[in-house]
């Protein structure tokens, strides 16, 4: 897997010998470990947050200069008085990025991206383009620069989308933003976490250690690694001493142990020493991130708000869904056309690849997809089986193999970057898929899953979704479903927006793609 290989780069396999005396010596060799991979240019836990908010900063401020410049020369003028404006509402702008904590969620969501700020950026675009109207409008009664203010708004949310992302790319690259993380649990929820950390390189999540808290000095367990590259470390190993000695900026805390009864007090020693602490609840999978977080004369409550799936909600999804495929479609027309024949001209077959799935509702329909394999690809399926990565072969989970050897020289490129999607617009055009949803899934698929977890199929299958934007074939089957309900229960328009955004990276980077 491409993003276990860049993390063991990161995190170097020591031999941590399963001895009854303890486990000093396994602390001594991480210690030696962390120190070659963090060198000697991170001073302290809190460099990564420090130093991001200073690109951030600076990508601002480049940002609001640049839209300036060229909405001003688009105009031929540039005067005094327009560029006093613009230095005198720079800090305000600062400010009011400061306050929507533009320059801070970074340091402590590893996930964050250009896909989870453009809300606010967009917010503050506007009001500070029409801002300047209104002070333009007040020096000059008798000119109102609404043409230029337009310009400057579309220019300013350009720019400063594209150069904070340049700086997360940036920083992203560079030693300093990597978090060295200890993970604290069962092995089995130690497992989970790191699996997903090992998927996404781009976080910055750099696994020192997993203290595994049903494993003991005195009867030790013969597996030493997880996925043999993160140390696994006895139950009774103090977490402070490690967060001192491996120099530790993040602790995550799985189920197990967020809900023992030491995790009130672990929970406040590790904040006194100054690190991120993530606490994962055992019931993360049924709820996912609908939490409302507010307090009751200073007690904490979490709140679960009910499912928004009115009418209007998705009659407003439909309209979104048609408004952006007809317009891709207008524009991707030479793309689809330049697919067709290259397909036609890689091997015999027809273009067109059609296949049976379950849609809104448990109604079957035809996904349309461009043909990326041989014609006679299902009758080789039994033949391939056992290379499926997921397991199960043909009967469980999905089917999935790297480097299928059903693929065509065509059929690869076009997988890679999801090309072989694309028909699937006219699927959204006639209302049975959508831009973002579910996976559509085979009925083999289908029928494993029972339960809650059947509430997927109440929204229509999607283009893109959960599942495509975090990991896409490298998700177990269990997990994509789960991603579903997820989605499903936590819906909203403003999340699909996000989605699409997210999926435009991934399948640039063409990870997880086969």
């Amino acid at each position: 897997m491409e993003a276990s290989t860049t993390t063991s780069e990161l995190t170097p396999a020591v031999s941590v010998e399963a001895d009854p005396g303890g486990s000093a010596a396994a602390v001594a060799a991480l210690q030696l470990d962390v120190r070659l991979s963090r060198a000697d240019t991170v001073p302290r836990s809190d460099e990564r947050g420090r130093r991001l908010r200073r690109l951030l900063l600076s990508a601002d401020v480049a940002g609001l200069c640049i839209g300036f410049l060229v909405a001003e020369s688009a105009f031929g003028s540039l005067r005094t008085a327009d560029l006093l404006i613009l230095l005198l509402t720079i800090p305000l702008w600062v400010l009011v990025a400061y306050a929507h904590r533009l320059y801070h969620i970074d340091s402590h969501r590893a996930d964050y991206s250009a896909a989870d700020e453009i809300g606010p950026v967009l917010q503050m675009a506007t009001l500070w383009s029409w801002g300047a109207v209104v002070a333009f409008s007040v020096l000059q009664p008798h000119q109102l620069p609404v043409q230029r203010a337009a310009l400057f708004w579309v220019l300013t949310v350009l720019t400063l989308m594209a150069l904070r992302s340049a700086a997360r790319a940036y920083a992203r690259k560079q030693v300093w933003y990597l978090q060295n993380t200890l993970v604290i649990g069962s092995l089995e929820q130690s497992a989970t976490i790191v699996r997903k950390i090992l998927r996404h390189p781009e976080w910055g999540i750099n696994v020192v250690a997993c203290v595994d808290l049903k494993r003991s000095r005195q009867r030790p367990k013969s597996s030493t690694h997880l996925f043999d590259v993160v140390p696994l470390l006895p139950g009774d190993t103090d977490a402070r001493t490690l967060v001192r000695q491996l120099d530790i900026d993040r602790v995550m805390l799985a189920p197990a142990m967020s809900e023992s009864q030491r995790r009130v007090d672990l929970v406040c020693e590790l904040s006194e020493l100054g690190v991120h602490v993530d606490l994962i609840p055992s019931w993360s999978d049924a709820v996912g991130a609908r939490l409302d977080l507010h307090e009751m004369e200073g007690m904490p409550l979490l709140t679960l708000p009910r499912p928004r799936l009115g009418r209007f909600s998705l009659w407003l999804k439909r309209a979104m869904d048609l408004a952006f495929t007809i317009a891709a479609l207008v524009v991707l027309s030479p793309v689809l056309l330049v697919c067709a024949v290259a397909i036609k001209l890689d091997s015999p077959g027809p273009v067109l690849f059609r296949q049976r799935r379950v849609g809104k509702g448990d109604r079957p329909f035809e996904v349309y997809k461009f043909r990326s394999m041989s014609v006679d690809a299902d009758a080789r399926k039994d033949d391939v089986a056992q290379l499926n990565f997921h397991g199960g072969a043909n009967d469980q989970g999905m089917f999935k193999i790297r480097d299928d050897p059903r693929v065509t020289r065509v059929g690869r490129i076009l997988r890679r970057y999801s090309l072989d999607e694309l028909p699937q617009l006219f699927n959204i055009v006639r209302g049975q898929m959508s831009l973002v949803g579910p996976r559509p899934l085979i009925e083999n698929e289908d029928r494993q899953i029972e339960g809650r977890l059947r509430r997927r199929l109440d929204l229509t299958p999607g283009l893109t979704g959960l599942w495509q934007a975090h990991g896409r074939s490298e998700i177990p089957f269990e997990e994509m479903v789960n991603l579903d309900y997820l989605y499903v229960t936590n819906w909203s328009l403003w999340g699909d927006i996000k989605l699409l955004m997210r999926t435009f990276s991934v399948v640039t980077r063409g990870r997880g793609a086969y």
